[in-house]
């Protein structure tokens, strides 16, 4: 993303759900010819089409924000392009490169760890929900799965669209993965990828409870909270936000302190054969030292106002959140805090999670969706929200029994 201009946005307007058109053609690169039965979509949504004989393609119904338009088709590279819409939006050509087509000989080994490795991997990328229990991955050879021993780290890339049947949101899923990192050590996890939702068809009761569970897996989330809190509504909806400080614990000493007086004064005697720990004073205070928290947390209680949070941009439609600590949000119309907890915070029995900036902003757009998503951690319950309650970008909870 290019450079944005950031300035103080003292005015709120409701979302407005306008609707535009996105058309253009595809053509080969090299002979500029038209490329027919091309699929194109906008990735995380719903919208999507084929290219006609002549290359061209119309894109209907599409809500404000910025997307990654995709672009694929046999025997060519797939091509992403990021764009805005705010307005009627024309695309006068997208050039596709010709696959190129290698002879060389490959050789399998088969991996005596890819179903352990796979289970994790299937866990950790729809997580461990009711909805999980209901996805199914249709074609797990798509991917490439390696765990590093070294780095403690499980990485994994498809080579072809995954296709995740969700039997809870009622939903087929073409999901494109480019990234997934699990890092054990760290207890961190990043995965990113291209999807296009296809919606599943029902009987109108199958119908009725997709769309329930849409609405259930909507309320509540990143993405209610981003269209609320541009809205001016976080306390209608449910939301409340507060600052939190997190910073070394001051009751804790340095690690280098506690190592060095744990070896000196768990230093090991020998009395006949046998080597003995000595259990003094002076032992058990360091090892209860080791014990406590390296990071003292502070919670602020009074709620943030929206409008100090969030600042318009000079990109249309694009907007910055951004705070200097982290912010603290808690959805108080559902019960069970199944994410964040923390007993020292006295924390209320509501889905809680934590706003961790990286970069001094997070964009993002009307849909409620980050531009820059490496720009924020989520913490607790946003951070459990995998693939199994992905919704698209242009869900809207208003739209009965639409998509």
């Amino acid at each position: 993303m290019k450079r944005l201009l950031v300035c103080l946005l003292f005015f709120l307007p409701a979302l407005a759900w306008a609707q535009y058109t996105v058309t253009g053609k595809i053509i080969n690169l090299y002979d500029k010819k038209p490329i027919e039965k091309a699929s194109v979509f906008l990735s995380n949504t719903t919208v999507g089409s084929a290219t006609s004989d002549d290359g061209s393609y119309t894109l209907a119904n599409v809500k404000s924000g910025q997307y990654e338009l995709i672009v694929s088709a046999v025997g060519y590279e797939t091509s992403t392009k990021t764009i805005v819409v705010n307005q009627q939006l024309n695309i006068p050509y997208i050039e596709l490169t010709p696959k190129t087509i290698s002879l060389n000989a490959v050789v399998v080994k088969p991996d005596p760890d890819w179903q352990q490795n796979y289970n994790i991997f299937k866990q950790e990328l729809l997580g461990s929900t009711d909805y999980a229990e209901q996805c199914k991955i249709l074609n797990p050879d798509v991917l490439n799965i390696e765990f590093n021993k070294k780095s403690n780290t499980l990485t994994a890339t498809s080579n072809d669209y995954l296709e995740i049947e969700n039997k809870a949101l009622g939903y087929k899923l073409k999901y494109r993965l480019t990234a997934f990192i699990r890092n054990f050590t760290a207890g961190s996890l990043y995965y990113q990828g291209d999807t296009f939702f296809i919606p599943l068809e029902g009987s109108k009761s199958q119908q009725k409870r997709w769309n329930k569970n849409r609405l259930n897996a909507y309320l509540g989330s990143s993405q209610h909270y981003l269209r609320s809190a541009l809205g001016n509504q976080l306390s209608e909806d449910g939301f409340k936000t507060m600052q939190l400080i997190r910073k070394p614990n001051p009751q804790r000493p340095p690690d280098s302190l506690i190592r060095a007086k744990l070896s000196r004064f768990g230093r090991m005697t020998m009395s006949g054969k046998r080597f003995i720990i000595q259990n003094n004073d002076s032992l058990r205070y360091w090892q209860e030292k080791n014990k406590l928290p390296k990071m003292a947390e502070y919670l602020v209680t009074k709620p943030l106002r929206a409008d100090s949070l969030i600042k318009r941009t000079d990109l249309k439609g694009i907007y910055a959140l951004g705070y200097k600590d982290i912010l603290y949000v808690i959805y108080t119309k559902k019960r069970g805090n199944t994410g964040y907890v923390a007993a020292s915070l006295k924390a209320p029995d509501y889905p809680t999670s934590l706003m961790n900036f990286t970069e001094p902003y997070a964009f993002f757009d009307a849909n409620g969706v980050i531009a820059n998503p490496t720009s924020v951690v989520f913490e607790g319950t946003w951070s459990t929200d995998r693939v199994a309650k992905l919704l698209p970008y242009d869900y809207d909870p208003n739209s009965g029994n639409k998509p």
